[in-house]
């Protein structure tokens, strides 16, 4: 990918107090000016996946505003590594609505490329989880069907959450990490789970390559999920979007007061059962392990 950009590297002492406005405000527009034109190797990877009408996205001043206001709501953990780490923050046309975007290690050692479709800039994340899900299942004719509500923020806001913790996953080593809190008792390699989670319903879907399910199969699978330590199907696919996941939605809910909803509804609309995984016992309890990783000066002590 492209070289990198001459940046100016601040420390990394976050601790657990809130950075002052004024360093906040300078760390997003450090990340500010690293919003650009995606690499070229961010391009071929999306046409090499079938996508042949991918193309840069430049941002409005509006879309520029919005960008800075998520940056701004990100951890201080999160923003700190990414002002150490993060060597473009990009926006392409062209991605279908089912796609997202990737991140990606720069040619320069170290550094990540953060590359999103651009019509997140625009799309409720209701409307961006739905999409997500419906591709674990498939009509059946039980006219069931289901439906995934995100409340407290967006599209935009969530997936960068998401994608900003791979960042600093990779930079801090926290899944690679032996005995790592946050997937010890989850994972024992990189995609492979526990033999009592591994087993179950909720493992066994799309984004663990499993073949799409009929819908009336979906509350077999929520209800399984509520007994596991995911906060959602997606979460299964492997320890590094476990840790995503968990990280996003724990902001969700604790920075923007957000919920996560799933819905299976009837062929009159009518909605038949319904969860809200962050509630979920086991869900509960990994979050504290979040705010621990998130706050502690342990989490990423060697990066330098």
């Amino acid at each position: 990918m492209s070289a990198t950009l001459g940046i100016a590297l601040v420390p990394l002492a976050y601790a657990a107090q809130r950075d002052s406005p004024q360093s906040e405000a300078a760390g997003v527009q450090e990340l500010m000016a690293r919003v650009g034109p995606p690499s070229d190797v961010a391009l071929d990877d999306f046409k090499k996946a079938g996508m042949e009408e991918i193309r840069p996205h430049t941002l409005t001043a509006s879309e520029r505003a919005k960008m800075e206001a998520v940056l701004a709501s990100l951890p201080d953990l999160t923003r700190h590594v990414l002002e150490k780490k993060l060597h473009t923050l990009a926006f392409v046309d062209g991605v279908p609505g089912e796609g997202t975007g990737l991140t990606s290690e720069s040619a320069k050692t170290g550094l990540y490329d953060i590359t999103l479709r651009a019509s997140l800039l625009d799309e409720s994340l209701s409307t961006f989880l739905t999409t997500k899900e419906r591709r674990v299942f498939t009509a059946d004719g039980s006219g069931l069907t289901v439906a995934v509500k995100g409340i407290g923020t967006d599209a935009l806001t969530y997936v960068l959450l998401h994608e900003s913790t791979h960042v600093v996953d990779r930079s801090c080593s926290i899944t690679s990490a032996p005995h790592s809190r946050v997937i010890q008792g989850i994972w024992t390699s990189p995609h492979s789970m526990v033999p009592q989670l591994a087993s179950s319903a909720a493992a066994a879907t799309y984004f663990r390559g499993g073949r799409p399910l009929g819908f009336g199969q979906a509350a077999t699978v929520y209800d399984a999920l509520a007994q596991t330590p995911f906060v959602s199907l997606y979460a299964t696919a492997s320890e590094q979007e476990d840790l995503a996941e968990l990280v996003a939605w724990r902001e969700v809910m604790k920075q923007h007061g957000g919920n996560l909803i799933i819905e299976v509804s009837n062929a009159r609309g009518e909605t038949v059962r319904r969860w809200e995984p962050l509630t979920f016992p086991g869900v509960q309890k990994r979050f504290a392990d979040v705010d621990d990783m998130l706050t502690s000066q342990e989490t990423c002590s060697g990066l330098s």
